[in-house]
C-alpha cells in the first residue's frame, strides 16, 4: 500500500508534464536566484521530465537500499519514519515540479516565498527520522565513528536532531529574508563538518575510557 501510494505520486508528476505539455512555451524557467525571480530557461521536455525522472529513480533506491544494508535488520526500528521521509520526499518534488509548470504556464511564482518552507519542512521531519534512525549504511549521518559505535551513533543523530529544527526554523525565514539565504546554505555545510567532528570526538573519548 505504501510503495503503491508514493509510486503513484511519481506517475501524477509525469500525467501533469504530459498535460501540461502542448499548454507549455517552447522554454520555461529552469532555474531562480536567491530573490525568487527567474535568472534561467530550459527546454521544456528537459524541465517537465527532469523532476519526475529523479524522484523515480530515488524511490528505486529507497526501495532498494535497505534490502542491500549490511544492517538491514536496524531498519525495522525506524521503518515507519523511514517511510514517512520517502512519502515526504515524494510529495516534495510532486510540489516543486508544480511550481516549475505554473512558473512556465506563466504564473507569477516567487520561488523562495513557494519553496523554502516546504525545503524546512522537510529538514524538519529530517531532524525527527535523525532522532529514531538506527546504525545502517544509507540513512542518517554516516561516519567511520558512528558506522562503528551505537552509542557516538546515538549522540550523533541526537545532536543533528536538535541542529536541524533550528535549522529548519532559519531556512524558513531566508524564504522570506533575501539577506539570509546565502548564510543558510553556508551555515549547512559548518553543520555537516561540525557532526562529523564531532563523532570522531565522541568515538575518541569512548575508545580513550575502554582503554582505561
Amino acid at each position: 500500500m505504501f510503495w503503491s501510494l508514493a509510486f503513484a505520486l511519481v506517475l501524477l508528476s509525469f500525467a501533469a508534464s504530459f498535460y501540461f505539455y502542448p499548454q507549455l512555451p517552447e522554454k520555461i524557467p529552469s532555474h531562480w536566484n536567491a530573490s525568487g525571480e527567474i535568472d534561467a530557461y530550459a527546454n521544456k521536455e528537459a524541465s517537465l521530465f527532469i523532476i519526475p525522472s529523479i524522484t523515480l529513480i530515488v524511490l528505486l533506491l529507497f526501495a532498494v537500499l535497505p534490502k542491500i544494508d549490511p544492517l538491514r535488520k536496524n531498519y525495522a526500528a525506524f521503518m515507519p519514519y523511514f517511510k514517512g521521509f520517502i512519502l515526504i520526499f515524494t510529495v516534495f518534488m510532486l510540489y516543486l515540479h508544480a511550481l516549475t509548470i505554473a512558473a512556465g504556464l506563466g504564473f507569477a511564482v516567487k520561488m523562495n516565498y513557494w519553496l523554502m518552507p516546504a525545503i524546512s519542512a522537510l529538514f524538519l521531519y529530517m531532524a525527527l527520522l535523525f532522532k529514531k534512525a538506527k546504525r545502517n549504511w544509507f540513512v542518517g549521518i554516516r561516519t567511520p565513528w558512528t558506522l562503528s559505535s551505537d552509542s557516538v551513533w546515538q549522540k550523533t543523530h541526537a545532536l543533528a536532531s536538535k541542529l536541524f529544527v533550528l535549522y529548519a526554523i532559519l531556512f524558513l525565514f531566508a524564504g522570506f529574508f533575501e539577506f539570509l539565504f546565502w548564510p543558510a546554505i553556508i551555515l549547512l555545510f559548518i553543520l555537516v563538518i561540525a557532526l562529523f567532528a564531532y563523532s570522531y570526538f565522541e568515538y575518541a573519548k569512548e575508545e580513550k575510557i575502554q582503554e582505561v
